[in-house]
């Protein structure tokens, strides 16, 4: 198989006419006859030969891979028969001869002293904040608890009423009953079921390095969630593992305040069917605000919540539409979605579910019980070229000030003032 033409000229190109051996320093090319004026010395020299047979034959590599550039060093004559001869092979290895193609390739380019072949205006290097859509758990519940449950199904389990705002989440796990409340206390919100004198009590940490311990922990926490986007008055869609605003009554659009990323207060759209912009009709679908939220373990005792913003669609504001039907549409929507875009949908979602306040608060009863969201954007340093001007939109609403209230209420040093509402409850078909 010969050696492609396109390799043979990055070869000569990168040898600059030279030897590659070590103070060889020989001109591959000297002047010949009128009838051909160039004679050719140089010899393209393979480092593992073409054939398995050959010197250095025996590398894995395939037939294309031993006649590219890489595996090629232009010699002259005496050289390429030296590093071949037999006597020469434990000599003139491998990995000696792509070093020395390596340094001879660098030091002909730093002869030569040419002009790099990179546009000579880059942009300049900025050191700038990036964000992301992870919020950082600042508190999670110090223990959880397990007791034997006489109900067989979730839907069995009704949990009795606790001071106002205190959250009840549980899963049910092989007969037992888990939950972040004490269920040794015979007042507890499960004792109804539970046998309280047989309850285990563990540290919640301790479930994080066993796989099938952790899913159930997480479990637990999306049960959590289901309580809080129930009382912020979202829709669980089972089916794609998000939540979502639903009109307050059929055919009226929606609307919620919020602290944006560059203003006080303001008002976005949650439900609403788009218009045609030619004429100003109603197209027949509507859009819906919706959030994929999840919990991450990311490293060691160390837990984040993922805000992912979507958009759900449905026929006339309740009735879903197959995917199939409208995926190519919220896909085109969703890739319109710049840098400062995307960041306002995180910076909405953060906004309404922590309430325009420091953190989202899931209270489970007891201060260092209670699970803690910081709504201050994730964020790292990096050094690179920066945004084009064009979607560099500056903005500042990133942190928000604790104030009395909010204050307290992470302290635990008084009850969270949470209104009791609909939790996004269902025993068969929650977020696992």
């Amino acid at each position: 198989m010969a050696v492609p033409v396109a390799q043979q000229r990055k070869l000569t190109q990168r040898s600059g006419n030279i030897c590659a051996f070590p103070e060889c320093g020989l001109l591959l090319t000297a002047q010949g006859t009128a009838e051909d004026p160039v004679v050719v010395l140089g010899e393209m020299a393979h480092i593992v030969a073409e054939s398995p047979n050959g010197p250095r034959g025996d590398a894995p590599l395939t037939p294309e891979e031993r006649n590219r550039y890489e595996n090629l060093i232009l010699l002259c004559n005496q050289h390429h028969q030296l590093i071949d001869s037999e006597g020469a092979l434990a000599k003139y290895t491998v990995e000696r001869l792509q070093a020395m193609k390596e340094a001879h390739e660098q030091r002909i380019e730093r002869r030569l002293g040419g002009r790099s072949n990179v546009p000579s205006e880059l942009p300049p290097m900025v050191n700038d904040t990036v964000y992301s859509n992870v919020l950082p758990v600042t508190q999670m519940p110090r223990y959880l608890y397990g007791a034997p449950c006489s109900a067989g199904r979730e839907n069995e389990v009704r949990p009795a009423a606790m001071s106002a705002g205190t959250m009840t989440p549980f899963i049910l796990r092989e007969g037992r009953l888990w939950a972040f409340q004490d269920l040794r206390d015979t007042s507890n919100p499960f004792a109804d079921v539970v046998a309280c004198t047989e309850t285990e009590r563990f540290s919640t940490n301790e479930w994080w390095t066993d796989p099938d311990r952790l899913g159930w922990y997480v479990a637990l926490l999306n049960r959590s969630l289901n309580k809080l986007t129930g009382r912020l008055g979202l829709r669980l869609d089972h089916d794609h593992n998000r939540y979502y605003f639903e009109p307050e009554a059929a055919g009226v659009e929606r609307s919620v305040p919020y602290r944006p990323l560059n203003a006080s207060r303001a008002t976005r759209s949650v439900v609403w069917q788009p218009k045609k912009r030619a004429t100003g009709e109603a197209r027949n679908y509507w859009l819906h605000r919706a959030v994929s939220l999840r919990f991450f373990l990311i490293g060691d005792n160390q837990w984040c919540l993922s805000v992912r913003p979507e958009l759900r669609v449905t026929s006339d504001g309740f009735e879903s539409i197959q995917a199939k039907y409208i995926g190519r549409q919220v896909t085109r929507k969703k890739s319109r979605l710049f840098n400062h875009d995307l960041l306002g949908e995180v910076q909405f979602w953060r906004d309404f579910l922590g309430r325009s306040t420091p953190r989202i608060f899931f209270p489970f009863g007891t201060d260092r019980q209670n699970l803690i969201v910081s709504t201050s954007l994730s964020s790292g340093q990096v050094r690179w070229p920066g945004i084009p001007a064009e979607h560099d939109m500056p903005f500042k609403n990133v942190e928000y000030v604790d104030d009395l209230f909010t204050w307290v209420e992470a302290g635990g040093l008084g009850e969270d003032d949470d209104p009791a509402g609909e939790d996004n409850e269902d025993a068969e078909e929650t977020l696992r």
